[in-house]
């Protein structure tokens, strides 16, 4: 176990020695050094040298007018007379300054020149990094030039401490926590909203159907049925009465009813007389 951390370890140490190495073989001294190295000078003391409200007017001015700085930029050869191209692309002068004004506050005073930390050539062009002092922060401005000289890119970024670094990482994800869980909260009160829906919508249609029925004419009320009159007693009871009281009377002998008086008649369940 030991033995496989001796080599781990023996083999990090080796790959940081070729890191730093190809690092050192990258950033070789040119044979414009000594031009990058001014340019890079001169660059840093002309931003030095104004104001933070003579840069914002420099910005806005370029940007309002930067077509016409276009034209001044391809026709300076001819402009100045020298045959000379301007330093920069329209695009990289106005970035120097806007790159340099964003950071004005982390920057604070200028000091000096810290370190010319050289330049990478690829593909014909050359990248040359300069780091210089101010109060705050230190600055790191990068140039990029083409195969003409001429200044393509330009960043000027203050140079932040490790825990400076960490500290900013962890300010922007609490943020970003915050801000996704704030959302959700929004979310789940929003879904929980939907159960009062129901209820809401019973509500108004309980209301508007009421204002429908209470602006609706009155329905006319319905006449309640009239009793029918109780049918009246057939007279065939008294004819029959009478029938069988004159065959009561002719069974007795008799043609007169005096003797005796029907108060009633009854039909036998048994229903002999059917028999007959």
């Amino acid at each position: 176990m030991k033995r496989n951390m001796k080599k781990l370890i023996s083999l990090l140490a080796l790959l940081v020695c070729v890191i730093s190495l190809a690092g050192c073989a990258a950033r070789k001294e040119l044979p414009k050094e000594e031009m990058y190295r001014n340019k890079s000078d001169q660059y840093v003391k002309m931003l030095t040298s104004m104001s933070e409200e003579e840069l914002n007017e420099l910005i806005a001015g370029l940007e309002e007018e930067f077509e016409d700085f276009e034209q001044e930029v391809a026709l300076y050869r001819y402009i100045g007379g020298t045959g000379q191209k301007f330093d920069f692309t329209a695009d990289a002068y106005l970035a120097l300054f806007k790159s340099y004004a964003s950071n004005l506050d982390d920057f604070g005073a200028y000091v000096g020149v810290k370190e010319y930390e050289g330049g990478v050539e690829k593909d014909g062009e050359v990248t040359y990094d300069v780091v210089y002092e101010f109060e705050k922060h230190d600055m790191r401005l990068s140039l990029v030039y083409d195969s003409h000289d001429v200044v393509i890119t330009v960043t000027a970024d203050p140079i932040y401490s490790t825990g400076e670094i960490l500290q900013k990482a962890g300010m922007n994800t609490l943020l970003g926590m915050g801000v996704v869980f704030t959302v959700l909260i929004l979310i789940s009160l929003i879904i929980s909203c939907f159960n009062f829906i129901p209820a809401i919508e019973k509500k108004f249609s309980k209301k508007k159907a009421e204002e429908k029925k209470a602006a609706a004419p009155a329905a006319p009320v319905a006449a309640a049925p009239v009793a029918a009159p109780a049918a009246e007693e057939p007279a065939d009871d008294l004819e029959l009465v009478a029938v069988i009281t004159a065959a009561v009377a002719a069974a007795m002998g008799t043609t007169s009813t005096d003797g005796f008086v029907v108060r009633s008649i009854k039909r036998k369940s048994n229903q002999k007389w059917k028999k007959a």
